[in-house]
């Protein structure tokens, strides 16, 4: 029963998870062409970390918006691997940002899911600073910044940001 109730919950907590609204239209889309917004949380190992020390480096960075807690964000992690596993190394990087509020959750789920990349949080759940900035309408949501840190896309499905990297990474 405990179980039931605890995935429930869940399941409500990500309702506002939806990253589209009734129309289908991405929300996220008004940041295409915009440079990225440079905020400052922390890594798993506790360390105050700045987006621009990752992003407009001269990668592709995908920054993935995400929560521990977030069903629909864990079921698109394997085939965020295999993007990630294809491109990593050859001008493709990814940022995990989470609004996950209990740090030992989502360092588990990292360590779970097996994800290799950058992770950071601020632990202040739907009150992180990247939330605000990005103006996240819910998760799981990215967006695609090119290697001089302008965005380039949003809310890309997997085989979206597949293609997309196998044109920009000829």
């Amino acid at each position: 029963m405990k179980k039931v109730l605890m995935m429930m919950l869940s399941l409500l907590m990500a309702f506002p998870a939806v990253a589209q609204d009734e129309n289908n239209e991405d929300p996220m889309q008004v940041l295409v062409g915009k440079r990225f917004i440079d905020v400052q949380l922390k890594d798993t190992q506790g360390t105050p970390r700045k987006l621009s020390e990752y992003v407009g480096k001269g990668n592709y960075v995908l920054i993935d918006f995400w929560a521990s807690w977030c069903q629909f964000c864990r079921e698109e992690m394997p085939a965020l691997k295999k993007v990630y596993k294809k491109f990593q190394g050859k001008g493709f990087e990814v940022v995990g940002l989470s609004i996950d509020e209990n740090t030992a959750n989502w360092k588990e789920a990292i360590q779970q899911l097996g994800l290799p990349w950058t992770h950071l949080d601020d632990t202040k759940g739907w009150k992180s600073k990247a939330i605000s900035a990005y103006k996240v309408p819910g998760i799981p949501v990215n967006v695609l910044v090119d290697p001089t840190g302008q965005i380039v896309a949003s809310n890309l499905s997997m085989e979206d940001l597949t293609e997309y990297l196998n044109e920009a990474l000829k």
